[in-house]
């Protein structure tokens, strides 16, 4: 098991290196106009060579590149050079939207569970039937709205119709990484409408995959013998057919973690959230480099995360990985 979680953990850092370089080569070539945009046409020359010199720009692209990666191990993702932002560190402008964001999807990632779970194991109890037939509608129709339209459709609905929940979050005054989380406990309502939004991108998907699974579970020549041996039906159904039926949902755990980030960058945008995805959108919008790497490193670093514990959490549940593992 320690080989497979060290072969895993080698390869998350070779997707995240591989990250790193394509999200600084791709901009790198603007770095020389970075100044000129932030002190004018008319600032002086001496000016701009003391701005290039001192945050490298006037370096070559390789070294530009290992200083990039030297302030990435010391936990320095870079300098905003956005005019608003006063020249704050990026880390500093990140701060609690990160975990903002990470509390919402998180959120909206167990419920998604809890309902798509219990949802698709009764569709593959009931196929074909008229229960199946309106849960997979209901859930397509879902999964396929996009975010902004299932966002406004819940807004004009439940906020400007009937005024069920606030527009936009109560927020307290409190900071740190668990303030949000702690808001969304103490002012539930405020944050129905955006976790709902994120729900639906996930709830589909993975009842149809629990779907499939338990159908094709089920008809195993082991659950026939645990049949066989006169074990009840509720027993053969979760002893024996739901712990290898979950294992393509606990799989594609770390597959959803990108659309629900992506999903966030719109949700909170609607929703007024403070989180990654209004960070995000405003540095696109002010054309600031080193937030929009950051965010982007970010994310690839949360699907890497994602996917070990993706692996790991197979690996628990199915012996086969942990026997091949050891080979």
């Amino acid at each position: 098991m320690l080989v497979y979680l060290v072969r895993r953990l080698f390869q998350g850092l070779i997707v995240i290196l591989g990250v790193t370089i394509v999200t600084f080569f791709i901009p790198a070539s603007f770095h020389a106009n970075i100044a000129r945009e932030l002190y004018g046409i008319r600032a002086p020359q001496s000016v701009i060579d003391k701005f290039n010199h001192d945050n490298y720009f006037d370096r070559s692209i390789p070294v530009q590149y290992l200083h990039y990666m030297n302030n990435l191990i010391h936990g320095n993702l870079g300098v905003s050079f956005n005019k608003d932002a006063s020249f704050q560190s990026v880390t500093s402008i990140i701060g609690d939207a990160l975990f903002n964001t990470l509390w919402l999807v998180l959120a909206s990632l167990v419920i998604a569970l809890v309902i798509a779970i219990p949802l698709g194991l009764f569709q593959a109890l009931k196929r074909n039937t008229a229960f199946d037939y309106v849960a997979t509608g209901a859930v397509f129709v879902i999964y396929s709205t996009p975010a902004f339209v299932l966002g406004l459709v819940l807004i004009q609905v439940f906020c400007i119709k009937f005024h069920v929940f606030p527009y936009s979050p109560t927020v307290s005054s409190r900071t740190g990484p668990f303030a949000r989380l702690i808001d969304m406990f103490q002012y539930p309502r405020s944050y129905v409408l955006p976790v709902a939004v994120l729900t639906g991108l996930s709830v589909g998907g993975f009842s149809r995959f629990m779907r499939g699974s338990v159908l094709d579970t089920l008809v195993q020549d082991y659950i026939r013998t645990a049949r066989a041996k006169g074990a009840s039906s509720n027993r053969v159904l979760f002893r024996h057919a739901f712990r290898n039926a979950i294992i393509p949902i606990v799989t594609i755990l770390g597959l959803s973690l990108p659309s629900l980030f992506g999903g966030a960058v719109i949700t909170e945008t609607l929703f007024n959230i403070s989180g990654m995805g209004t960070v995000t959108v405003y540095a696109v919008e002010g054309n600031d480099i080193a937030v929009v790497m950051a965010a982007t490193l970010l994310i690839a670093v949360a699907t890497v995360v994602g996917n070990l514990i993706s692996d790991l959490s197979v690996a628990a549940i199915d012996p086969r990985i942990r026997l091949m593992a050891r080979k």
